[in-house]
């Protein structure tokens, strides 16, 4: 499995918590970035900043800002 950091922010700004995801590594980047992450933005009024873990494992993640999953629907 392949592993990337999630960092949540608060609307305002603020730092808020981080944690690591596992993807699965048969995915390419756009899958994982567009398609497989966005299911594990958990805290879902808040930013969530992701990159890769540097664990070396393909697909690599690319810095990424998701912004509050209410602004989706």
């Amino acid at each position: 499995m392949k592993t990337a950091n999630v960092t949540y922010f608060k609307p305002s700004g603020k730092y808020y918590t981080s944690e690591t995801i596992e993807i699965d590594e048969e995915l390419n980047g756009y899958h994982a970035l567009f398609r497989e992450i966005p299911k594990h933005h958990r805290i879902k009024n808040m930013f969530m900043s992701v990159s890769d873990s540097g664990d070396g494992k393909e697909p690599y993640i690319v810095p990424h800002l998701f912004h509050p999953k209410e602004a989706w629907e």
